[in-house]
């Protein structure tokens, strides 16, 4: 029959590295995994900025365009005048005058209608920006969590191969006292007692 101890130490070994390879593994992963998590809420940061730049480029481009627009609202309404005066109308009253106001109100309502279809494409980026801000402070908490699952996994591994190897332990005591009262095998003196 084997040797208790040597059982014992040599199942106590394999418990030992088994749980000190989990644990490592555990810790490993959750290092892993969190950088994995902080590398995406970095991409989703950059992701916000950019974002942030093209509601701002937006705004600036619509704000131009309105601009470019009124500029020729108010080209043509040069030339009109230009035109009415040439015919030898009364350009301050009447007709002329008339289709030189319908002229600018139209302008003006292109010019507003440029204004908010850039503002809807502004919002847009504006709203994709906090998607892609809440998505980083996810990933962040997210990497924080696997981190502590692995250290939590690392400890619940060395507390398990410490039972492990304590139950080893004890059945290894159990099975020396067993042949110690028996007479069996003792490793401490040939007599069978125990001294």
């Amino acid at each position: 029959m084997a040797d208790p101890f040597t059982w014992a130490a040599g199942g106590a070994i394999s418990s030992l590295i088994g749980g000190g390879v989990q644990a490592y593994g555990s810790l490993q992963k959750g290092a892993a995994d969190q950088a994995m998590y902080n590398y995406q809420a970095g991409t989703a940061q950059l992701n916000q900025k950019i974002a942030t730049q093209n509601a701002a480029y937006t705004q600036e481009a619509g704000g131009s365009a309105a601009f470019q627009s009124g500029l020729k609202t108010g080209a043509i309404v040069g030339h009109q005048k230009a035109n009415q005066g040439a015919s030898g109308v009364d350009v301050s009253t009447g007709s002329p005058l008339g289709v030189r106001q319908t002229t600018t109100a139209l302008g003006q309502v292109d010019q507003q209608l440029i204004r908010t279809n850039f503002a809807k494409k502004a919002y847009g980026f504006e709203v994709e920006a906090a998607t892609k801000g809440a998505e980083a402070k996810a990933d962040v908490i997210a990497g924080e969590q696997a981190s502590k699952a692995g250290t939590i996994g690392a400890v619940a591994s060395i507390l398990g191969t410490a039972g492990s190897v304590s139950s080893k332990w004890l059945q290894a005591s159990s099975s020396f006292g067993k042949n110690a009262l028996s007479g069996g095998s003792n490793p401490f003196n040939t007599t069978g007692s125990l001294y």
